[in-house]
């Protein structure tokens, strides 16, 4: 897995001051006395056997501090795990796109749209359509995906307590993504719809489980039954079910395929400040795979809550997308 090291480590080092001119001195007397010195404690050091010892232990002792300082401030060359507050500036990149910078990018770069589903449960919570997200924080294409999730929910409602993190640092699929998690006390409230989001794995190493990672939360018996449905989600991550209308399977925009696209790769290795900059250049494979999956996700949102709001549903490229799942 991926990821950058997790707060930036930094490294020490140390010059050892020498005694040289001041410690001997220049002069005859300072050599003659320096010779006397060593006379006398090479004599206590016969007597004392212990001093030998106290002196060998001493440079250990040196010697281990100096290997432990090492190994703490040395970067890491491992996963990433740390939890931290999404940055306000990268938190309105994301939910605040202009509807003029969705418009010109439209479907963008995504070869595998959500798609129309039937004979399922019509998921509801409180009264209003649910969207149902089932993922991973170590997985590359959830880590892809959230990024137009969040953008495309925030259209309904409002996130709150964002945190980030970063994906797998050895996933080839795409290694070592910034992104967002949907646990650790994120929420979400909507007039329109509600939102439940199950993290089934974190990002924590973790070799004694199948995908190498740590168990995270865990999942209803209605919710594993879709999650594990061989002619819907079959186990993959990530799995976005939309009111049981509509499905996003796996990623949206995939390095792999009959219609290669960029995909994770195009994210690894940015912080989360590049991403959100990046989106402002709608030419970038950054904005043409987050802000054309904020439309299509859009687009199966507004499916299930009956086209509302107007202001979100109404717009032209939402209409066309729509049409077509």
């Amino acid at each position: 897995m991926s990821k950058k090291s997790v707060a930036e480590r930094r490294q020490t080092s140390g010059r050892g001051g020498a005694g040289g001119r001041n410690g001997s001195g220049s002069g005859p007397g300072g050599r003659g006395s320096g010779r006397s010195s060593s006379r006398r404690q090479q004599r206590g050091q016969k007597g004392r056997p212990w001093a030998v010892f106290a002196s060998i232990g001493g440079v250990v002792a040196v010697f281990v501090i100096v290997i432990v300082l090492l190994e703490v401030t040395a970067p890491s060359s491992g996963q990433d795990t740390q939890v931290l507050p999404a940055p306000a500036s990268v938190v309105s990149a994301v939910t605040k796109v202009p509807n003029s910078a969705l418009a010109k990018v439209g479907a963008g770069e995504i070869n595998y749209p959500p798609q129309a589903i039937s004979g399922y449960p019509k998921l509801t919570q409180n009264g209003k359509p649910e969207v149902l997200y089932i993922g991973a924080e170590y997985c590359p294409y959830c880590a892809l995906e959230r990024w137009s999730l969040i953008g495309a929910l925030s259209r309904f409602g409002r996130f709150s307590n964002l945190k980030i993190i970063r994906s797998s640092v050895t996933d080839p699929a795409g290694p070592n993504i910034p992104t967002f998690t949907f646990a650790h006390g994120v929420t979400y409230s909507s007039r329109y719809v509600a939102f439940v989001a199950r993290e089934i794995f974190s990002n924590v190493p973790d070799s004694k489980t199948s995908v190498g990672y740590a168990p995270f939360q865990t999942m209803t018996k209605s919710e594993t039954s879709l999650f594990t449905n061989p002619k819907l989600a079959n186990g993959g991550f990530p799995f976005v079910d939309f009111g049981g209308v509509v499905a996003q399977i796996g990623s949206e925009s995939a390095n792999a395929g009959p219609h290669p696209q960029p995909g994770p790769p195009a994210l690894s290795n940015l912080s989360w400040q590049q991403v959100a900059h990046d989106l402002s250049n709608l030419k970038s494979s950054q904005a043409q795979m987050i802000l054309g999956g904020i439309n299509y996700d859009t687009a199966a949102i507004c499916k299930i809550t009956g086209n509302r709001p107007g202001s979100v549903c109404g717009q032209a490229v939402i209409k066309q997308l729509e049409a077509g799942l």
